[in-house]
């Protein structure tokens, strides 16, 4: 137990603590990974925890309220029928289970799948395998791969956790293998002075970060040998007495040590204030004035086991977090990060959409300097996966102007050393294919006034075309050029002629555009029609207000008005995807229209379309989520019912997360919800008759011979994966008043 009980003054009400329990199924490892913070290895011959002990623990767990369990080791995997047995065991009693392991089981994709679906049907709910320079040393990244692969097939998404020091250049060998994975969710922990690293890691190679609150001390863990401490991991070795030891099951129940490791104040602080907080108030306390701290630390853990270490100095800090307002700061701070958790900045999927996506946004469009505070709280948390991060940026065409927040002392303190290298080899390839987008551009506008005609450039090439020398643009990926039905063909004959490659017999690859033709590697998509006719903008009106570019004969772009509602619900045809570059789009015109923007002219066309809803959905999320500079005079026409929230919150979902072509959409799940943003059933009954007409049955033929994900053969996993983004759609609504 603790070396004094918890003072009466404390507050117990954390709603974070006691409801997740790591369990050590084994101390033993086939891995002796160097960083290793209980010292794991093939070697270790400890006592393990009987069957009938580790089923106790899950029973008294179930008893004490405890909501789901880790099971971790070592490597509980060693024992994996045992660990079939116990997760059953936690499923019956109603508790979730989650399994942390190295993943030397999925050495084969068949015994990765074969052992998952095992796993699954235990009543298995998450999984993380560990993967790093530390276990690279004893096995590569295949079985990870084969696991994330199994996982992708049997609908779980999994953890790789990866471990970073200081010196972290070779960290890309261990992210790369993950690259393609988008069902890999990448997390990222500063090694810790604790166990075998404390002995193994050089001083230059610690990260030092001290700052923030302790997550780990949540949820205290049962030991191999039946302890209950207040970390899984960190607090391993610390010895009777000591305040991370809270007891030993074969004292007291665990129930008991739970409530101890809830109501202590110290470890509440710890939790909620953190060690810095610890460290402030300690030499506020009459005789610690002079405690004698380190100049540095290693990490975190480092300083909070220095304090802790300390008998004198924990019972004095014990009781000086116990009362007063330090206790209802305790207090305020638990309520705060729960909700937090809930809904908000710590939660792990708003912090990976939104949440970073309105960081980076910002750091893009108005400098570093006002994102001080909240950029080391995000980009220091552990489960902010970077490379998800750099694809949904430079799929979005923004490594150059992501270029100038590289140098943030934020972004060089957390960001990994792949990240930043992937950005700036991503700048020079879209600075490079600029150049080439130009000569097109030059190219295509010689070729328009030999055939006596004008064309529109739409998107990225509009962009490309009107800026100046001096504009950091985003990338544009093609070049999306509008002209009238009676010339689209003699154009791309025209150009096809003049060196672009292309096959003259193509069929139509969509409704509103012929088959792409390409210079250089860049394609060249010639519309003629803005959007699909389906959508119903008021496309003649738009063209009538274009305007023309400065320095060609013969192309215009639309006007921002024009621009603005093209953008918008353009994202909608993606299935609300790509949002980073919607937001960008939509500044991009508000900073460099020259004028204000006509907003009831905008409304008015909106309010033209055959779908309002389409431009609606997505410009109140990015609206709301990027703090875009859009009047709320505007928004307010926005469709308020239960329909429109609904779909806001499928648009919140894929906005910042979803970056997948219009081709590898599921066309099960597109059309369901297109359906949803038609009003009233004449509309959604002529959307389907589109959809079964001799243009789009071209067009799908068109598709099917792009991308195998469109092909009649796909049709059964199409089905799967709609059922199960039904499903997910369903529950999200739930939430809904």
């Amino acid at each position: 137990m603790t070396d004094s009980a918890p003072s009466a003054g404390s507050l117990s009400s954390n709603p974070n603590v006691g409801l997740y329990l790591p369990l050590m199924v084994t101390r033993r490892c086939n891995l002796g990974c160097a960083h290793c913070s209980v010292e794991s290895s093939p070697e270790l011959r400890d006592r393990q925890p009987t069957e009938q002990e580790l089923l106790e623990v899950v029973r008294q767990a179930a008893a004490a309220g405890v909501r789901a369990i880790q099971f971790t080791g070592g490597e509980p995997m060693l024992r994996q029928q045992l660990v079939l047995k116990l997760i059953r065991e936690s499923r019956r009693l109603g508790i979730g289970s989650t399994l942390t392991t190295n993943g030397f089981w999925g050495c084969t994709p068949k015994l990765a799948r074969t052992r998952l679906q095992a796993l699954l049907a235990a009543g298995l709910a998450r999984l993380t395998v560990s993967f790093d320079r530390y276990h690279a040393a004893f096995q590569g990244p295949e079985p990870a791969v084969n696991i994330v692969e199994a996982g992708a097939v049997l609908g779980l998404p999994v953890n790789i956790n990866i471990t970073r020091v200081q010196d972290e250049d070779d960290i890309d060998a261990f992210v790369a293998p993950f690259a393609e994975l988008p069902t890999a969710q990448l997390r990222f922990y500063d090694v810790q002075p604790v166990g075998a690293a404390a002995r193994n890691t050089p001083d230059h190679q610690w990260r030092g970060q001290t700052s923030g609150f302790c997550r780990a001390c949540d949820a205290a863990t049962v030991t191999d040998d039946g302890r209950l401490i207040a970390c899984n991991g960190p607090a391993y070795f610390t010895p009777p007495g000591h305040p991370l030891h809270i007891g030993s099951l074969s004292d007291k129940p665990l129930s008991a040590l739970l409530a101890a490791h809830r109501d202590d104040p110290l470890l509440d602080a710890i939790r909620t204030l953190g060690p810095e907080r610890l460290r402030a108030e300690l030499v506020k306390i009459p005789g610690f004035e002079a405690f004698p701290f380190h100049d540095r630390y290693r990490g975190l853990c480092d300083l909070c086991l220095h304090i802790t270490g300390d008998p004198s100095a924990a019972a004095a800090l014990r009781e000086h977090m116990a009362h007063g307002l330090l206790a209802a700061e305790r207090h305020a701070m638990a309520l705060l990060i729960a909700d937090q958790r809930r809904a908000g900045a710590l939660n792990r999927r708003i912090v990976n959409a939104e949440a970073a996506a309105r960081l980076f946004h910002q750091g893009i469009t108005t400098g570093t300097s006002s994102w001080r505070s909240e950029a080391s709280r995000l980009l220091g948390r552990a489960d902010l996966d970077w490379q998800q991060q750099a694809a949904m940026l430079l799929a979005s065409g923004l490594a150059r102007p992501l270029l100038p927040v590289l140098d943030a002392p934020e972004l060089q303190r957390w960001a990994p050393a792949f990240f930043n290298t992937r950005v700036r080899e991503a700048a020079l390839r879209d600075g490079l294919r600029e150049v080439v987008q130009m000569d097109a551009l030059e190219r295509i506008d010689r070729a328009l006034t030999l055939l006596g005609g004008r064309g529109v450039l739409l998107k990225g090439a509009a962009f490309l075309a009107r800026g100046g020398e001096q504009t950091v643009l985003r990338a544009a990926g093609d070049v999306d050029l509008l002209v009238d039905e009676r010339l689209a063909q003699p154009l791309r004959h025209q150009l096809i002629a003049d060196g672009f490659q292309g096959d003259p017999n193509a069929m139509r690859s969509a409704q509103h555009h012929l088959a792409p033709i390409s210079w250089r590697g860049v394609p060249i998509e010639i519309h003629t029609g803005i959007m699909p006719a389906f959508w119903g903008l008021p496309e003649r009106q738009m063209l009538q207000r274009s305007w023309a570019v400065p320095g060609f004969s013969a192309l215009d772009t639309l006007d921002p008005e024009g621009m603005i509602l093209h953008a918008v619900t353009h994202a909608t045809t993606h299935l609300f995807g790509q949002g980073h570059k919607l937001a960008w789009d939509v500044q991009h015109v508000l900073q460099t229209a020259g004028r204000p923007l006509d907003w009831p002219r905008l409304q008015a066309w909106v309010e033209a379309c055959a779908v309002p809803r389409a431009f609606w959905v997505p410009c109140a999320v990015v609206a709301r989520e990027m703090t875009l500079e859009i009047p709320a005079a505007f928004l307010v026409s926005a469709p308020a019912d239960r329909r429109q929230r609904q779909l806001e919150l499928i648009a919140q979902r894929r906005l910042f997360t979803a970056i997948e072509s219009t081709f590898a959409i599921n066309p099960l799940s597109r059309t369901a919800v297109f359906l949803l943003l038609h009003d009233g059933l004449p509309a959604r009954l002529a959307y389907l008759h589109m959809l079964f007409g001799s243009a789009a049955r071209e067009a799908r033929r068109s598709a099917a011979s792009h991308s195998a994900v469109q092909r009649p053969t796909a049709l059964p996993a199409h089905l799967r994966e709609a059922w199960k983004q039904l499903r997910q759609f369903r529950a999200v609504c739930r939430t809904l008043p």
